[in-house]
């Protein structure tokens, strides 16, 4: 097997401690949810779907029903906050999202790393995660970081079906 060229990154690195998130982190993780949201996958949306999402506060409900088992990435400057979250189910990574004009700057690496020790400490020995193929970026972030794609699925998006990557990565011991 071949490995994939690593993404560039396009800025500086931000260094980012990397916890579990607390109740106070939640309107952030919500602001970080609805930028992704816009940037990510509404483009390739039809106009029903970003209504709903915005209509129906998505972001707020994902929220308030996963915080407790998101860890966040906090800047370590301070003066940012958290900028970026993924949420673990298991031995999944449900999501990983860092604020758009934050992303590749190494913010997601630490939480990749960190989601992958936190599941391998919970006793698990291979983590799965998903990527929508309009996602081009995200797909090639997880190749890079030597996941290997065990097939496609089609997930339904508020009533709209995509077709999504589905990844696999052994954690070893």
């Amino acid at each position: 097997m071949s490995k994939a060229a690593k993404p560039k990154r396009t800025a500086s690195p931000i260094p980012v401690r990397v916890r579990q998130a607390e109740e106070r982190d939640k309107d952030r993780l919500v602001e970080i949810m609805d930028a992704c949201w816009e940037a990510t996958w509404m483009p390739f949306m039809p106009p029903a779907v970003p209504a709903r999402y915005r209509n129906e506060n998505l972001g707020r409900a994902f929220v308030e029903n996963a915080w407790h088992t998101c860890r966040v990435a906090e800047a370590e400057d301070g003066k940012q906050g958290v900028v970026g979250f993924c949420f673990l189910l298991g031995n999944e990574m449900k999501t990983l999202q860092v604020l758009p004009d934050l992303q590749r700057r190494g913010i997601g690496l630490a939480l990749l790393q960190d989601a992958e020790a936190c599941i391998a400490k919970a006793g698990h020995d291979h983590v799965h995660v998903e990527a929508d193929v309009f996602n081009a970026r995200a797909a090639v972030f997880y190749r890079a970081m030597g996941y290997e794609e065990t097939g496609r699925i089609d997930n339904d998006i508020l009533g709209y079906k995509v077709a999504t990557h589905v990844f696999r990565k052994d954690l070893g011991s």
